[in-house]
C-alpha cells in the first residue's frame, strides 16, 4: 500500500485526519499499532512488552483511542485495546475509515517499524504464557472436565440447537476444541468423519481412549489458531464453548473459514458477555463471555455471513449466545 490508496480527505472530517496523523507521530505509538495488530492487549501486557510505565503507556493508549485509530474493551477489572476492524466506505461510521487505513499503511511498513524484532518477540512470550496457562488447566481437569461444565452449564441446554444446524449426510464435521469428546457421539450420525481438534494433549489422549478405535473418527492435538486441516475440508464446524480461552479469536475465525467447503456452516455456542471474574480465576477464561456485535463484526470480515443469532437463559447466572454462520464463495485467507 502507499499514500495513492488513501481516500481524498472528504471521506472524513480535516480535524480527525490532523488528529490521527499527530497520534502515529511519535515512535511508542506507532510501536503499539503494530503490537496490537497481533490482537488484544491489557493495558500492563503493553507495559511489559514496551518496558514502560503504566502512566506513560496509558497515556499513549488515550491518545491513540481519541484519534480513532484503537479501540478498548473491558473484561471484569481489565481493559484490553485492539487494532477496529477495518471499516467500509459505503458504511454510515465513515469517521473511522482514515484512522483504519493510516493503520494499514503503517504496518504494511511493519519490516521497517521501530523496534520490530524486540516487539515482535515479546508479544510471543504473552501469547505463549497465555496459551500455556490455559494449556496447564485443561490439561488438570482432562478428565473431569464433562462434570466441571456441568457445574455451570448443562451442555443439554445448547446440544440440541447444535445439532439442529449441522446439514446431514456429510463427510466430514469438525469438533473444536473437543476436550474430551463429550460432544462427537451425537455429530458421529450427521458425518462419515468426525475431526476432534483439542490444545490439551490430555483432553485428546482422554478422547482417544473412548474412540481411539473409532475409523470415523479422528483426534488431533494442535493448535486452534494453526490447524492442520487442508483447505474446504468440511461440511461443518462446531465452536461449543472454546471461543473465550481463545487469545485471539478473529486468527481462528480465519482458520475455521479456510477449511470449510463454500456454503459450509460454523456453529458457534459461547457465553453472553458478563461480569463474573471467578470464570477467568477457575476456569482459565480469556474472555468474560462476547458481545453478539463484536463476533458478527468478527465473522464478517472473516469471510462469512450470519444466518440467525438466538440467547439460551441458563438455571445459572449465565446466558447462552448461539450464531449460525455460512462461508460464501472461496477461500478467504488473511496474513498479517
Amino acid at each position: 500500500m502507499n499514500l495513492s490508496t488513501l481516500r481524498p480527505p472528504h471521506f472524513a472530517d480535516s480535524r480527525q485526519v490532523l488528529t490521527a496523523l499527530k497520534a502515529v507521530s511519535d515512535e511508542t505509538r506507532v510501536r503499539i499499532l503494530h503490537i496490537l495488530s497481533f490482537g488484544a492487549f491489557s493495558v500492563n501486557e503493553v507495559v511489559d512488552i514496551l518496558e514502560m510505565g503504566q502512566s506513560r503507556i496509558s497515556r499513549h493508549l488515550k491518545i491513540l483511542t481519541d484519534a480513532g485509530l484503537i479501540s478498548s474493551r473491558r473484561e471484569g477489572s481489565l481493559v484490553y485495546s485492539y487494532l477496529p476492524q477495518s471499516v467500509s466506505f459505503s458504511d454510515e461510521s465513515q469517521n473511522l475509515a482514515f484512522p483504519s487505513e493510516l493503520t494499514s499503511l503503517i504496518l504494511s511498513y511493519k519490516e521497517e517499524l521501530p523496534e520490530r524484532e524486540k516487539d515482535q518477540k515479546m508479544v510471543s512470550y504473552i501469547l505463549e504464557n497465555r496459551e500455556r496457562k490455559s494449556k496447564g488447566f485443561f490439561d488438570r481437569v482432562a478428565e473431569n472436565w464433562e462434570s466441571l461444565q456441568e457445574e455451570i452449564l448443562n451442555p443439554k441446554l445448547y446440544r440440541s440447537w447444535i445439532l439442529d444446524q449441522l446439514p446431514s449426510n456429510s463427510q466430514q464435521i469438525m469438533d473444536l476444541g473437543c476436550g474430551p469428546g463429550g460432544l462427537i457421539p451425537y455429530i458421529l450420525p450427521k458425518a462419515k468423519r468426525v475431526i476432534g481438534v483439542d490444545s490439551s494433549t490430555n483432553m485428546i489422549d482422554t478422547a482417544l481412549a473412548v474412540y481411539g478405535n473409532n475409523p470415523s473418527v479422528q483426534l488431533i492435538q494442535a493448535q486452534l489458531e494453526s490447524l492442520p486441516i487442508e483447505n474446504e475440508a468440511c461440511e461443518a464446524v462446531v465452536g461449543s464453548m472454546v471461543m473465550h480461552h481463545i487469545s485471539h479469536p478473529p486468527a481462528v475465525l480465519e482458520e475455521i473459514h479456510r477449511v470449510l467447503k463454500p456454503n459450509g456452516v460454523f456453529c458457534f455456542v459461547d457465553l453472553l458477555k458478563h461480569n463474573h471474574e471467578m470464570m477467568r480465576d477457575n476456569f482459565a477464561d480469556l474472555w468474560l463471555g462476547f458481545d453478539p456485535d463484536l463476533l458478527e463484526s468478527w465473522m464478517t470480515n472473516s469471510g462469512f455471513v450470519i444466518e440467525s443469532q438466538s440467547e439460551i437463559q441458563t438455571e445459572s447466572v449465565f446466558k447462552i449466545l448461539t450464531i449460525k454462520a455460512r462461508k460464501k464463495g472461496g477461500l478467504n485467507v488473511h496474513s498479517n
